[in-house]
């Protein structure tokens, strides 16, 4: 009778133990028989609930993750075939995102900026101090405005180019930060004097 009463209770444990592994392992798919109305019963009917709701929100974490890689590849999809250069900050002006438009339009090597606070640009790279300095001043105002600004931008090698940069701040709600996008209207510019 002791021997039989041993196994009646430490079957149960065993198995929970068992299925704890397999958790542990990352399989949810370990269901225990629910085989009494005692406590083993009810202690083995939660832990099959608390493995159902692991895996549940295993799975709602996986798709969320998937989704979110999806958006991630689209939005750089869409960057890199913008003409526009286009630049993101965070809050502290740390540059988080840049598209190859935005090193070709001035004339800076490809990843010359990239990770840089804004205002360490023009020791890092001088030549676009001048973008650096003016993207500071506008969101400097404090203003949650959108700003667009016309400016002469001198490039290394290509002489001088009109730019059209637009700004503004990111985020009521989550992500905050700054974005600037511009583009190069040289040749419109000087259609327009021509004209």
């Amino acid at each position: 009778p002791v021997v039989a009463l041993s196994e009646r209770l430490s079957a149960p444990l065993s198995a929970l133990a068992e299925a704890t592994r397999a958790i542990a392992k990352g399989d949810y798919s370990r269901l225990n028989p629910v085989k009494s109305r005692d406590e083993f019963g009810v202690l083995t009917q939660s832990f099959n609930t608390m493995t159902r709701q692991i895996a549940d929100a295993t799975e709602a974490m996986e798709r969320n993750q998937q989704q979110l890689e999806r958006a991630k590849t689209y939005l750089e999809s869409i960057l890199s075939n913008l003409t526009a250069g286009v630049l993101t900050f965070d809050e502290r002006y740390y540059l988080k995102t840049v598209n190859a438009s935005a090193y070709e339009i001035l004339g800076a090597p490809i990843g010359s900026f990239h990770g840089l606070k804004l205002p360490d640009w023009s020791v890092h790279v001088p030549g676009v101090a001048p973008l650096a300095d003016l993207v500071l001043r506008q969101f400097a105002t404090g203003s949650d405005k959108q700003w667009e600004h016309q400016m002469e931008y001198r490039r290394a090698e290509g002489g001088v180019r009109t730019l059209l940069v637009r700004g503004t701040r990111l985020g009521s709600r989550g992500e905050t930060g700054y974005v600037v996008v511009f583009d190069d209207i040289t040749h419109l510019a000087q259609a327009q004097r021509d004209a």
